[in-house]
């Protein structure tokens, strides 16, 4: 078949050079190569990824994307089975199983590519979002950061006198957010959870709403002294006294404060920023990924900075591109790595910057121009406060996020996960079902990947 097909060329070539037409060079001849991409992603986010996608090919003709969306709950079976049929992508999304693809030595070393490729150079991307599975070796950085957020309905804030804080140095006392967080919350005759007569069981606004999850909780653990693990990184961290009492403070808002709603009161309200565009809620503590989701939802919203008034930590997290060694096309799989994670590639990928995602690389919070290119005010989902709240707020005070940092990540957040449900349902308290799953972590806990307490 092969000799068939060169036959062809030679006699089509022959026959276009005596009817006087020009050669064509082999470059422009060659069909383009073809390199899978697997992702993730919201209808929104996928459709902004097909739209850059043709433009990418559009300005690399040479190069054929074959993209192919996966749910994310799915994501990771269906790469595997990809790999065992010998259909390994060449590059893909991922998350924190992406090291134990790195200790198998299924996916580049970036920081063997960066070596011969200066674009890729560490010092380039912010410090804390390597994904790294030893001291010498990284499946790369984050590919796009996120960050915890507190999100508001400023209607209803802004009617009850209350102002956000923006700043680290104006920040919340925990205490003084369940204060505010009563005084949101109100019952069917208009009494808020602060009036002795309110009627916890009869609540039609919500004061605050949290995803019950380490994106969630872990600032809050950091700032407070504790840890996911303990100081050694060879034990379990959120049993000890300083990060239980975070995980209790956060119970005590559904249970205790009656502020924020139960898990079959969550149920039956619809998404985050539904709820805070209906006025269910007045509060959300979760992450940036929302901000979008609230632009279209509709309603006069905001950021804060996260109730924290000393000692303000938090980090940056979020997937990241992984380039596996089965590729046979490495420069050009490199070219849409970069694509991808540039804020100016195109307008579609720059959409993502401005709603979703924040850059990666220092140069976008270091030039002034670079950061009001993707953090202004005028974007439909950076409301006002957000450079201050989501930008400098995070980035001073980084720290690496724990789904980077812990070993065996996915394998005890499952645990911590299943625990945190008795906690939040009030049929334990935070330090025994912490204490109650010690040794089954334990079990698992093999410390970090960069050495320091997570």
């Amino acid at each position: 078949m092969k000799m068939k097909k060169m036959l062809s060329a030679l006699l089509c070539g022959a026959l276009f050079a005596g009817m006087g037409v020009v050669n064509i060079s082999a470059e422009e001849a060659a069909e383009p190569c073809t390199i899978t991409f697997t992702y993730w992603g919201s209808g929104a986010e996928q459709a902004a990824i097909e739209a850059s996608l043709e433009t990418f090919q559009e300005a690399y003709p040479e190069i054929k994307v074959n993209a192919i969306h996966i749910p994310s709950d799915d994501f990771l079976t269906k790469i595997n089975s990809m790999i065992a049929a010998g259909e390994t992508p060449d590059i893909s999304y991922s998350a924190s199983w992406k090291c134990q693809f790195g200790e198998e030595g299924l996916i580049y070393n970036f920081f063997d590519l960066a070596a011969e490729d200066p674009e890729l150079a560490p010092e380039n991307y912010l410090d804390t979002c390597w994904w790294n599975w030893s001291e010498t070796e990284s499946a790369g950085p984050i590919m796009a950061n996120v960050c915890p957020s507190l999100m508001y309905n400023a209607d209803i804030l802004g009617e009850a006198g209350i102002e956000v804080p923006t700043t680290t140095e104006e920040a919340w006392s925990w205490d003084e957010f369940v204060e505010v967080a009563k005084q949101l919350t109100l019952d069917g005759d208009g009494r808020n959870a602060a009036d002795p007569e309110f009627d916890a069981n009869n609540i039609v606004q919500y004061g605050v709403m949290f995803a019950p999850s380490w994106n969630t909780y872990m600032s809050f653990v950091y700032s407070n002294g504790g840890s996911y693990l303990s100081e050694d990184g060879t034990q379990f961290g959120l049993c000890e006294e300083a990060a239980a009492e975070v995980l209790q403070n956060f119970a005590d808002l559904i249970n205790v404060h009656h502020v924020a709603p139960t898990s079959i009161a969550s149920n039956s309200m619809p998404s985050a920023a539904s709820a805070i565009a209906s006025r269910q809620a007045a509060m959300y503590l979760d992450g940036s990924w929302n901000h979008l989701d609230l632009a279209e939802a509709g309603c006069n919203w905001g950021v804060g900075v996260l109730p924290i008034s000393e000692n303000y930590t938090t980090y940056l997290d979020g997937g990241s591109l992984i380039i596996f060694k089965a590729t046979e096309h490495l420069d050009e799989t490199i070219k849409l790595y970069k694509w991808i994670t540039n804020p100016e590639s195109s307008a579609e990928i720059t959409e993502m910057f401005r709603t979703i995602w924040l850059p990666v690389h220092k140069v976008y919070y270091e030039d002034p121009e670079k950061l009001e290119f993707w953090a202004s005010e005028e974007f439909r989902a950076r409301p006002e406060g957000f450079k201050e709240a989501c930008v400098d707020a995070v980035v001073n005070n980084l720290t690496v996020a724990t789904e980077i940092n812990v070993k065996n990540f996915n394998e005890i957040d499952t645990l911590v996960s299943a625990a945190l449900d008795e906690v939040f349902s009030g049929s334990k308290t935070a330090l025994d079902a912490m204490s109650a799953i010690k040794g089954s972590v334990d079990a698992l806990v093999e410390g970090t990947y960069n050495g320091e307490r997570a």
